[in-house]
């Protein structure tokens, strides 16, 4: 990281300073006597430099330089990631009735297969409309009842 931040002019750290006490392209140029345009550029150059995702991860990165803080690190997950089912030697997971009929939530994304997929829709589907016809005739029941 300190290379490419030696790599960065002067203009660039100054505009970087500026959008690390949380100043916009407006009001850094009027600052620095440029145009909010040039501003833009000199940002998005840095980013570029730095091969930082934002011009706040950016600022970020130069100040921690600048300070010889280290990097805040990321929090910890909010949750556990969920277990990856194995299957065994017959062919079928160790999985309950209900998960085998829903698809779990979370995991790689498309990882199944496009049959799979649809599949895994029409089951889903098809459960949304058992239920709501069940629904349906107790509530129907529920009022012949009540007359």
């Amino acid at each position: 990281m300190t290379d490419s931040i030696d790599r960065l002019t002067e203009r660039q750290k100054d505009c970087l300073r500026l959008v690390s006490e949380g100043y916009i392209s407006k009001e850094i140029g009027r600052l620095l006597g440029i145009s909010p345009a040039t501003v833009d550029n000199h940002v998005r150059a840095a980013l570029e430099v730095l091969r930082a995702p934002s011009r706040a991860e950016a600022a970020r990165m130069l100040r921690a330089h600048e300070t010889d803080q280290a990097l805040t690190s990321q929090p910890a997950p909010l949750a556990e990631p969920l277990p990856i089912l194995t299957v065994n030697d017959a062919g079928s997971s160790d999985r309950s009735w209900w998960s085998r009929l829903v698809p779990a939530p979370g995991g790689a994304r498309n990882a199944l297969s496009w049959e799979d997929r649809n599949f895994a829709i029409l089951r889903v589907a098809l459960a949304g409309l058992i239920v709501l016809v069940l629904a349906t005739l107790g509530l129907s029941l529920l009022l012949w009842a009540l007359r």
